[in-house]
């Protein structure tokens, strides 16, 4: 496949972006482990509409009047969660997650990563949370969400990874596709006509800039995370009032989310 698209792009180069573009908004679904389904089952679980999706909703300990909601990355879903569910129901928290559009459990469609944004937008405004877990891309439509409607406040926002700048995505695909830098840029502006926005104002340390509302930021990351680097957070916690970055170690992109270190740290800090 690779060596027909190398072929390819040289005489059909937007032909070639249009494919990669698909490929970025194709998420794959992945398997949670027992353990994760064990902590999504005992949850109210319901099926809710939203435009021509089913999504899956979980929640925990209704009763509790303070909400914390849990966004998972691109290709992740609600279940990555599960290490931190008793710490935060333990901490007083009403614990809403789901899994996005073509995520999860919720039916698939055609989607993309700002379409997860639009989604993400509505589960804001309908539970009003006070505190915010995100990981990885998550992270990043959090932030989107919240530059758009500035009349959200936030007490505690933690990122669990985030990432830096938006040409990191773009380049990843591009490696995995074997794009050329003609078709990436005719890619790049695929993705910001989509969004109507410009290249440089998705990177997240410009966003997140922006966000007067959010009380705290806690940026939580293993400096041998191999699919989004550490130096990404090092620049983005600067942007925040109150931000504060703690460096974990010997932990992966997703194994940190069920690490003994985040369910201290989300403890300690909520």
């Amino acid at each position: 496949m690779k060596s027909t698209i190398k072929v390819l792009q040289y005489f059909l180069p937007k032909t070639v972006a249009k494919m990669a573009y698909k490929a970025m908004n194709n998420p794959s679904i992945k398997k949670l482990r027992e353990s994760e389904e064990e902590i999504l089952n005992k949850s109210l679980m319901r099926k809710v509409k939203y435009e021509n999706f089913e999504i899956q909703e979980y929640q925990w300990e209704k009763k509790h009047h303070k909400t914390a909601l849990l966004v998972h990355g691109w290709e992740g879903q609600a279940g990555n969660f599960a290490g931190l569910i008793d710490v935060l129901t333990n901490k007083g928290y009403h614990v809403v997650a789901f899994d996005a559009p073509s995520h999860g459990r919720s039916s698939v469609g055609k989607t993309s990563m700002f379409k997860f944004g639009e989604f993400l937008e509505a589960q804001f405004l309908k539970f009003k949370p006070s505190l915010v877990i995100s990981h990885s891309f998550g992270s990043v439509t959090t932030a989107t969400v919240l530059r758009k409607n500035p009349n959200i406040n936030l007490d505690l926002w933690i990122m669990v990874t985030t990432p830096y700048q938006f040409m990191e995505r773009v380049n990843d695909i591009s490696r995995k596709v074997g794009i050329n830098e003609k078709t990436k840029n005719e890619l790049v502006r695929l993705i910001t006509k989509s969004v109507n926005e410009k290249k440089d104002e998705l990177d997240m340390a410009i966003v997140c800039q922006q966000l007067s509302t959010v009380k705290k930021a806690v940026i939580v990351h293993s400096k041998t995370d191999k699919i989004l680097s550490i130096e990404g957070s090092r620049v983005v916690v600067n942007s925040f009032e109150d931000g504060t970055l703690i460096e974990l170690d010997n932990l992966g992109h997703y194994s940190i989310l069920w690490s003994k270190e985040l369910s201290e740290i989300v403890s300690q800090v909520s």
